[in-house]
């Protein structure tokens, strides 16, 4: 597979129900998420409300091959004056596009807006079995900053949350 087909675009109104959709779709087919199969309810209305809600706070981009909706990713900046200059990042990415470049394509475009708006340092977590989002993001200069042990059950075991973070400047 090519990326020369790869668009991201920021997330608007009319992309709520593929936004939605889209993160259904990534919970049910990943176990390195924190929604489980059919836990995540929200429809496309829940999308523009909460957009509406966190607007200045909350920018995604989506990411299209040709038509198809492939992933995402999140920066959430924070509520209060103190925190200023730090960002948190999600990102989601359909299984059959993983590995292909796409997670990095999309943290690229979401730290260059972060850094825009004046970030100077990202934050994430990943599941500590999520060995290949690790790597990526290692590879993306992310360090690991702490552990929250057994923080998680999942698939029928307890796992560690990993929190990283990279300095933007």
């Amino acid at each position: 597979m090519s990326n020369q087909n790869i668009k991201i675009i920021p997330f608007t109104y009319k992309h709520a129900h593929i936004f939605s959709k889209l993160r259904r779709d990534i919970d049910n087919s990943s176990a390195c998420v924190l929604a489980n199969k059919g836990e995540r309810k929200e429809n496309a209305l829940h999308v523009i409300a909460k957009l509406l809600i966190s607007q200045r706070r909350t920018v995604t981009f989506l990411a299209f091959d040709d038509l198809l909706d492939i992933g995402y990713v999140s920066i959430v900046f924070p509520r209060y004056t103190k925190l200023k200059g730090n960002a948190y990042l999600t990102i989601g990415i359909r299984e059959e596009y993983r590995g292909k470049g796409i997670g990095g394509m999309l943290m690229e475009k979401a730290e260059k807006y972060a850094e825009s708006r004046g970030v100077r340092r990202m934050e994430l977590e990943v599941f500590g079995k999520n060995k290949n989002a690790i790597e990526l993001y290692k590879k993306r200069n992310y360090e690991i900053e702490g552990v929250k042990k057994e923080a998680v059950y999942n698939d029928g075991e307890f796992d560690d949350i990993i929190i990283m973070t990279k300095k933007l400047r």
